[in-house]
This record gives C-alpha cells, structure tokens and sequence, in this order.
C-alpha cells in the first residue's frame, strides 16, 4: 500500500524527474517512448513504467496510461483534479469535451450534481462507459459529421488542457442527446434559466445549430418561442423552409409514458411528447 513516505527507487526518480521537466501531469505508452528510452540506467521503459505503478509512484487510468502520483498522494484522486484525469484518459485517443448534463452543472445552469462526468466524443470508438479513479465517465460517441463548434479549450492544471461545451453548444447537446441530460425537468429548467439570466448569444445558438439535424432545429425554434424569443424561433423556421411533417419528436428521449395522440406543435411540426401543464410550471420555475 503506497504511503506518503515511500521510497523511489533511484532510476523511478529519473523518470520522475525528466516528466517533470517536460511538465508531464501523466504517461502514455508508446506516446512518451522516444523520450523514456533515453533515460540511462531505468532499464526497459515500458517494464519500468508498470512497475513504478507496483511502487506507487504512478497510478494506472487505463491500459498503457499512468497518472504520476506526487508525495503524499496515493491515489489518482488525491494527486489531480477530474478533468486531468480525463486528459490522462482520453488524450491521443479521441477528441473529447466535458458536456451534457456535466456542462449544466459547471455552467451553473442546474443545482444539481452529478457523480457520472458526461464527455462527448468523435473519432476512434471507445466503450461508453468508463471510470477515471472512482468516478463513472459516460462517453457519448459522435457519428454525425461535426466541426467542434463551441467546444473550448482551458487550462486544467500546469500544461495539461481540457475541453468543455461552451454555453450555447451545452444548450444543443440537451436537444440532441436529453438521456445524457439527467432528468427533463433539469434541462427545460436550464434553458429557461440561461435565457432569463440573458446569458446566451443568440447569435451563436442559431449557427451552431444549422450543423444539426431539422429535428434539433425544431426543437430549438420551440424553446426559443417559449423562452420569449419568437422572433428568433420564427427565423429558425424559414431556415427549415416551414414546419416538418414525420414525427418527430420534442423530447428525444421520451421521458413520458406515451399517449395515443400528443399533439402536433403547428409552427414547428414536432409531436410535443411532453405534457404542456408540467412545461408551463418548469418554464415558471425560476421567475
């Protein structure tokens, strides 16, 4: 069992020491061999990173990835922050933001918490479920073609960065994937909040969301229109070309039991799968 006092070995101290030097928070396997091979005396890299693992100077997030543990830390929770941890998971594999109802929470757009960190992702399929010390990651893989808007970069600690769904990207994210969102009442209840705060660029909203499907469009007309902002909602609609026909739905993931006819929204053409009564009182929440 690592303890605040162990000892290191003198050849893990040099490893140590040079990923210090070229401000490394974690390692990654074969990513960092060029550099690990020309470490006199620590033998076989790889073996070497394995057992400074055994050792507890490093802590292993996932198949050749080690977060490095500082004194006093014995594990990866102690030594770093969550979305340093991401990075050490997920850096090099994909692209990736922290979003979804983790976003709402760090936007401050909910109260609530949650114990899952939400993290969208494109490129390379990776399992969607995974956990960076003890804490559940619920990875949300992007399929359709996406430019990243909206996604920011900031600084997580020392050179290590992560990425975060600005505000308006947040807001999206909840019209395309609401299971991933928490509760419905949690995200209606953000955006009627973003929108009373007058937090969000409306601007940006609308042309963030053209990369998106008509459905998602239309969902984002009828928020806008129940949030105040008719005018808006209306331009979203000419850009459609006027109302859908199909059935597509407003809440995606159907937090409702179904009834045998929901009603059609006329100005946007979704089925409004949610019951007005418990809207009006969500959207009435915070005023």
């Amino acid at each position: 069992m690592p303890t605040a006092t162990r000892s290191v070995p003198a050849a893990d101290a040099r490893v140590l020491h040079e990923a210090a030097q070229r401000g490394k928070l974690y390692l990654r396997w074969p990513d960092d061999r060029n550099w690990l091979e020309r470490i006199e005396g620590i033998g076989d890299p790889q073996k070497r990173l394995w057992g400074m693992g055994d050792r507890g100077s490093l802590a292993l997030i996932a198949r050749g990835r080690w977060l490095i543990l500082p004194p006093g830390a014995s594990t990866a929770e102690q030594a770093a922050p969550p979305k340093v941890l991401l990075a050490a998971l997920l850096d090099g594999r994909v692209d990736w933001y922290v979003g979804y109802l983790t976003a709402l929470v760090e936007h401050g757009l909910t109260d609530i918490d949650s114990e899952t960190l939400y993290v969208g992702v494109r490129g390379a399929q990776i399992a969607s479920r995974q956990k960076v010390g003890r804490r559940p990651v619920r990875v949300v893989q992007h399929t359709r073609p996406d430019s990243w808007q909206g996604v920011e970069r900031e600084r997580a600690q020392g050179r290590v960065f992560s990425y975060r769904s600005d505000l308006e990207r947040t807001l999206l994210d909840t019209l395309e994937q609401p299971r991933h969102c928490g509760p419905a009442e949690v995200w209606v209840r953000a955006w009627e909040r973003a929108m009373r705060e007058e937090r969000v660029d409306l601007l940006r909203l609308v042309d963030y969301a053209e990369e998106r499907s008509d459905a998602v469009q239309a969902r984002l007309a009828f928020w806008l229109r129940e949030t105040g902002h008719p005018r808006d909602s209306r331009r979203v609609m000419r850009g459609l070309g006027g109302a859908l026909s199909g059935s597509r739905l407003l809440d995606a993931a159907k937090n409702f039991e179904p009834q045998e006819r929901w009603p059609r929204d006329r100005d946007t053409g979704l089925v409004v799968n949610m019951p007005q009564r418990t809207l009006d009182g969500w959207l009435e929440y915070g005023k």
